[in-house]
């Protein structure tokens, strides 16, 4: 089988503003010619996606919500989560069965379902407006750059 060295995919949810700036860093990345994957739905459809194109390293874009300051990029390694039993691990799937779509919801799935890449990487935005509506707010896109940044930066990295 033939590996794709990196894949890089955007998650979004365009009905909360900025939750879809991650969509938005894979628009401009696709217009400096990287190819960009857009997922959605639930996370196994997520998780499908991701195994049915092979790679070896993977690089997520999009939003969380972790109370840091509105805008603050964070790059890091993805390291699954530990889930104490299957009734916790199932727990933590509820949201995204439940209609949710979110980078969370994504690394929570790669912890429970397993691995789809030797690495995981992440570049996550806290969304300055994260509330519901369509477009982003000026400071989104500001930061949707800043993450398309990030990853050309990365891959040369990786």
């Amino acid at each position: 089988m033939l590996f794709r060295k990196v894949l890089i995919a955007s998650v979004g949810y365009f009905l909360r503003q900025d939750c879809s700036i991650g969509y938005e860093a894979g628009r401009i990345l696709r217009e400096k010619g990287y190819e960009v994957l857009e997922l959605s739905g639930d996370v196994f459809a997520m998780v499908d996606e991701l195994r049915s194109r092979p790679h070896e390293v993977l690089i997520l874009l999009g939003t969380v919500q972790r109370g840091r300051p509105p805008g603050t990029i964070e790059v890091y390694e993805f390291v699954p989560q530990k889930f104490k039993d299957y009734l916790e691990a199932a727990d933590a799937l509820r949201p995204s069965l439940e209609g949710r779509i979110s980078l969370q919801d994504l690394l929570t799935g790669l912890s429970v379902l397993g691995p789809v890449a030797r690495k995981v990487y992440v570049v996550e935005c806290e969304p300055p407006v994260p509330e519901p509506g369509i477009g982003l707010s000026p400071e989104g896109e500001k930061c949707a750059e800043r993450m398309a940044e990030k990853v050309i930066e990365l891959l040369g990295h990786v």
